[in-house]
């Protein structure tokens, strides 16, 4: 994980409920740059953070979710993003939360909302994930 990014979890389990904290310290790319960018640089982002959160769900050894919701906080030097205009780098993030098997598919049976809070100033740029579900039992089904 150390070549890609810095990144922090923490889980907590109290019965069926999951909350899985991650925190990467690197600015997301944006809507604007996805547009003005071309195909293999896209390639490279999302196949990174990808990467990133499979490696990070298996690493915290977190049980398949469902119902689950996903906030987003951003902390950020420099020039605020958009609220929303990290959206490929969070839909890469939970591509790859799907391929670490956190969750069966993304799609609203298993991911109900994802909900994106407006960036804040900060000394460096930190974008948390805190993702919370109910652990799904019927896998494979």
């Amino acid at each position: 994980m150390a070549e890609l990014f810095d990144a922090y979890t923490s889980k907590r389990v109290e019965g069926n409920k999951v909350k899985l904290v991650v925190v990467v310290f690197r600015r997301p790319w944006t809507t604007n740059a996805e547009r003005s960018g071309n195909r293999f640089v896209r390639q490279k982002n999302v196949a990174e953070w990808r990467k990133l959160f499979k490696e990070i769900t298996v690493f915290a050894r977190c049980d398949v979710l469902t119902n689950a919701s996903v906030d987003v906080f951003l902390w950020q030097k420099g020039r605020l993003q958009d609220t929303a205009s990290c959206n490929p780098a969070v839909k890469s993030a939970i591509d790859g939360m799907v391929d670490g098997n956190l969750f069966i598919d993304d799609t609203g049976d298993h991911v109900k909302s994802i909900c994106f809070y407006a960036p804040m100033k900060s000394k460096e740029d930190v974008m948390v994930f805190v993702v919370e579900g109910t652990k799904c039992y019927a896998v494979g089904i």
